[in-house]
């Protein structure tokens, strides 16, 4: 038998601690967006960037205190095609303190007799392919049962796409399963109804754009352009974010959102000529929710090593978990790391973002970052490198967390 030292088991066990601490309570993202389709591309992209810059970023604020984000996996154009959202699955690792969001923007739509409420997704084909036989569209319904099979505290599935009734669709089997200038503010009322909904139960909660036998339309006039279900999934999680609206569970948050929905596409000009005939369309979201009470641990996620420019950025200017040294030590590794001299302009964007409300070097800007306080998340908008992969222009959203109830 051979031996194994003290030593050697100590820094066994001291590395599998360290590697389940950062692995633990991670929050997954998951976008496959349909930008190449001409008839849906632009307003594919719009929702995509509202999910992610809003949305998305909203509730990993929230949560952040407790929370370490994955490198999100985002799909679009020809990357949106099944092979790559199978092999994204497949390769999704969870513990049972996970969370894991899964968006897809695109078309949709069910067969005659599909057995599920929810659409099958329509995903891209090789370029240059213009036949379609029914092989690229995958349910959505799947997608929430391949990621359950993975054991995460909690998963939220959109799918912003029809769910039209297409009398050539094959049915495909279930998964065999058992602003302008104002900072951008998260009241704490709204960052702890977020937390509630996110972390307080355990199990999955499905939504589509719309019911089967229903399209899902977008906003196809006017700078707003996206999804309907977007805009209105949005909205509601800003009226969270702003503290005037607060959510008990999901069932009153989807009743809300369906609600809206239906009542917005009423008020849109959704006519077509069928037969001679105007027909008059809606659209009414759909949901399924499967919760148990099972809560996650809410403990701070302390210091973990940050996986790109956001995240480093981000613990600089975390004052909720890192403490002041920690901090400034963090800005000089990122300075060294990302930078080179003081060569980059950075410039940060309002809640519209695109007014400047600073522009500063990036000196200047990792000092402010270090002693920031309530800055609680930021995203980046736009960043420039040099011939030696360097960064030299940065433009950047900022999102506070409110310290106290106003």
């Amino acid at each position: 038998m051979k031996k194994i030292s003290i030593c050697s088991c100590l820094s066994f066990l001291f590395l599998t601690f360290f590697t389940f601490s950062v692995r633990a309570q991670t929050f997954h993202t998951i976008i496959f967006t349909d930008t190449q389709d001409e008839s849906i591309g632009q307003a594919a992209q719009a929702s995509h960037d509202n999910y992610s810059l809003d949305f998305l970023t909203t509730i990993e604020t929230s949560i952040g205190t407790s929370y370490n984000s994955a490198l999100p996996i985002d799909k679009k154009a020809y990357e949106c095609n099944k092979t790559n959202l199978l092999s994204t699955l497949n390769n999704l690792t969870c513990t049972d303190k996970d969370i894991v969001v899964f968006i897809y923007i695109g078309h949709g739509s069910r067969g005659v007799n599909d057995w599920s409420n929810f659409p099958q997704m329509c995903f891209a084909l090789p370029q240059g392919e213009m036949f379609r036989n029914g092989e690229d569209f995958y349910p959505l319904e799947n997608v929430r049962d391949l990621i359950m099979k993975k054991n995460p505290h909690f998963c939220l599935v959109v799918g912003d796409c029809c769910n039209s009734v297409s009398p050539t669709l094959s049915t495909k089997p279930p998964v065999n399963y058992a602003f302008a200038t104002e900072p951008d503010i998260i009241r704490k009322k709204g960052e702890e109804n977020i937390k509630e909904l996110f972390l307080s139960k355990s199990g999955s909660v499905i939504l589509t754009a719309s019911v089967k036998g229903q399209y899902g339309w977008c906003i196809t006039k006017g700078a707003s352009l996206g999804m309907f279900l977007e805009k209105n999934l949005n909205e509601v999680f800003q009226d969270i974010k702003d503290g005037k609206a607060s959510y008990s569970n999901w069932e009153d948050l989807l009743s809300t959102v369906k609600n809206n929905t239906y009542l917005f596409s009423t008020k849109r000009e959704l006519v077509d000529i069928v037969d001679g005939k105007p027909v008059r369309y809606t659209q009414t979201p759909y949901y399924e929710i499967k919760l148990s009470n099972d809560s996650v641990d809410r403990k701070p996620k302390g210091d973990v090593e940050a996986k790109d420019l956001r995240q480093a950025l981000a613990q600089v200017a975390d004052d909720r978990n890192l403490d002041d040294a920690t901090r400034i030590r963090k800005s000089r590794e990122v300075k060294a790391k990302y930078f080179e001299g003081n060569e980059c302009l950075v410039k940060v964007v309002g809640k519209d973002r695109k007014t400047v409300i600073l522009s500063t070097s990036i000196d200047k800007y990792l000092l402010r970052l270090s002693t920031e306080t309530d800055l609680a998340n930021l995203t980046i908008l736009e960043q420039i490198k040099n011939d030696k992969g360097k960064v030299i222009f940065l433009k950047i959203h900022e999102i506070y967390v409110e310290s106290e109830e106003e």
